[in-house]
């Protein structure tokens, strides 16, 4: 496959997967070398690490198509990264790599590498057909995101919610003290951490509501991985935003996505893509906790 596609080096990409995935093709490789065929069990192996590789060759590559579109501001400004709202970002990115691997044939590159690996098989397509909701008899709308439970689709804010389950009381206490609609927290928590209190970011933001250090020594928390200590934390900063910009929800969100500073700065949400897509989601999110 060409290095470079469309001015963007995918080199760096293409090295990172073959060090990830090279090893466990090998084996199956020698595997079906010393039996001198294939048997089913080995196809669905190959199979499986045929698309694996394609889907961290997409999730690579849009990291890379991403990083080279931010604008310098973004870039060279170190406070908009405060609390790691990157991960919402990485978390869709995995999501829609895995989609794309996982429909039909995928893109192409894990049919290659199949037909590569069985001396000339071709990859079986996998039917990712979304049925229709069904028509609902109390008179009520059909969830705008519906759950598709099979083996190729599992949606992300299924898990998510699953596992906020666990903090409902911790939020609704946060909520009460700090005087922050539920919704809105929950909805923090998703586009921050996807609901894992053990989540890191890339710039050192833990926990659900993504604390970097410095804050959260600020706002009196111990431990960031500490569900309840991060929640009320994470919330307490939350009612500060919203103080310091009169309840603007939109302002609230900005600054802590990209720190009060900035907001200020631009007089609103500032022109950063991932602010703005940060806020939107968030309100996105909110919306449906409401509902």
């Amino acid at each position: 496959m060409a290095s470079e596609i469309n001015g963007l080096d995918t080199s760096a990409a293409n090295s990172a997967l073959q060090n990830s995935r090279m090893e466990s093709i090998a084996k199956l490789k020698m595997t079906a070398t010393d039996s001198g065929h294939l048997s089913e069990a080995q196809k669905k192996e190959y199979s499986k690490a045929a698309r694996g590789f394609e889907s961290m060759f997409v999730s690579m590559m849009m990291k890379q198509m991403k990083e080279s579109m931010l604008d310098d501001d973004h870039k060279e400004n170190g406070e908009n990264m405060t609390f790691g709202a990157d991960m919402l970002g990485s978390y869709a990115d995995m999501q829609f790599s895995d989609f794309v691997s996982r429909s039909g044939k995928g893109m192409g590159l894990a049919d290659m590498i199949y037909k590569k690996m069985t001396g000339g098989d071709t990859l079986d397509a996998i039917s990712t057909e979304i049925p229709a909701a069904p028509i609902p008899q109390t008179g009520k709308s059909p969830s705008p995101l519906p759950s598709v439970k099979n083996d190729v689709i599992d949606t992300f804010s299924d898990r998510v919610e699953n596992r906020l389950e666990k903090y409902d009381s911790i939020i609704t206490a946060a909520s009460k003290k700090f005087n922050v609609p539920d919704s809105l927290i929950k909805a923090v928590i998703t586009a921050e951490s996807a609901g894992k209190h053990n989540a890191v970011s890339s710039v050192g933001a833990k926990g659900l509501m993504q604390l970097m250090d410095g804050t959260a020594n600020g706002l009196g928390v111990k431990n960031s991985f500490d569900p309840a200590d991060n929640i009320h934390g994470g919330t307490k900063y939350l009612r500060q935003m919203l103080d310091e910009f009169g309840g603007n929800v939109d302002k609230a969100l900005a600054a802590y996505n990209a720190g009060p500073g900035n907001v200020k700065k631009h007089g609103g949400i500032p022109p950063f893509q991932e602010t703005q897509a940060y806020v939107r989601k968030v309100k996105h999110y909110a919306e449906r906790y409401e509902a």
